[in-house]
């Protein structure tokens, strides 16, 4: 069985080219940054090995697929900024401080090498799965970002100012090792104050991301939301239908459900930690879960699509 070769396809060049808009040699230059910076991080052997529980709580730091699915077949990560509380962000300090891990079993990852591991999970996995669905207005044209769900209801200035390192942090990384991910964030029950702490925060975050937000008080969610997500998508906290529980893995929409050929004991859900796309002994694509746990590493078998033509996307 042989992994799915994931770097240099057509998907992860058209991200680079479209963050730099139209610009070859500078999308050839930061595509090579990008590579420099996933090398320097050790990110296969840390995707192969991570420790579940690092990698769960680092996916209470980030944006995380909910396993639906917006009207157009992109995937939708939901995020509580409440999440981000002190002892969320101390533990984030600590691994901010830490040295970078070899890889292997014995050593954990700092928090770069782990919000590489948490957002490869989108390109490697979940845009792919996406990809491969037939059951969207257009199956021909590849998944290549995410919709974004970003509940600031409790957000305030203190946190705000406490967030700043995080936040040039992953805006720094998404914008170059990640570019053209986001499609829209959503950004639900702004306080009146928020443009404040816009202000505050938009001096750390990548300009052509900041222009894929839309920001909505309270009684503008719903309606724009359902405008492009359908009820049993959007979380029930906002109207909708979706029991939404920040942290949670992904519980995939029927619409995948249908379209997989499950071969573990939990159809329809996806178990923590990292996961990817292999090719099985018969040709299919195959999702395995990856990782380790305690010590030992990971290779599960979750589920096969029955079509041999699927492209997987790169996961730079």
């Amino acid at each position: 069985m042989s992994t799915v070769a994931s770097d240099t396809t057509y998907l992860t060049t058209t991200r680079f080219f479209a963050a730099r808009s139209g610009d070859p040699q500078a999308a050839f230059e930061q595509f090579k940054e990008a590579v420099g910076i996933r090398k320097s991080a050790n990110h296969i052997p840390i995707y192969a090995n991570i420790d579940i529980s690092d990698y769960e709580a680092t996916r209470k730091l980030y944006p995380h697929w909910s396993g639906y699915r917006d009207k157009r077949g992109l995937p939708i990560c939901m995020f509580d900024i409440a999440a981000l509380n002190g002892a969320t962000m101390a533990d984030y300090k600590k691994t901010r401080g830490m040295p970078l891990a070899t890889g292997d079993l014995s050593t954990s990852p700092n928090s770069v090498q782990r919000a590489i591991t948490f957002h490869e999970t989108l390109t490697r996995f979940v845009l792919p799965l996406c990809t491969a669905m037939q059951d969207r207005p257009d199956p021909h044209i590849p998944v290549s970002s995410a919709v974004y769900l970003v509940d600031v209801s409790s957000f305030g200035l203190k946190q705000a100012f406490d967030l700043r390192n995080y936040a040039q942090d992953i805006s720094k990384l998404l914008a170059t090792s990640f570019p053209e991910v986001v499609d829209t964030v959503y950004v639900l029950n702004a306080p009146a104050y928020f443009g404040k702490i816009w202000n505050l925060l938009k001096k750390w975050v990548d300009p052509r991301t900041a222009e894929k937000l839309v920001i909505l008080t309270k009684s503008e969610v719903l309606p724009r939301l359902t405008a492009s997500i359908d009820l049993e998508a959007i979380p029930q906290e906002h109207g909708g239908e979706f029991e939404f529980q920040h942290g949670m893995v992904a519980r995939l929409d029927p619409g995948i459900c249908r379209q997989l050929e499950w071969l573990w004991q939990s159809p329809g859900t996806i178990p923590p930690g990292p996961v990817k796309w292999v090719v099985d002994g018969e040709g299919r694509r195959m999702a395995v879960a990856v990782g380790s746990i305690s010590g030992e590493p990971r290779f599960q078998p979750l589920a096969v699509l029955p079509t041999r033509e699927f492209q997987i996307p790169a996961s730079a």
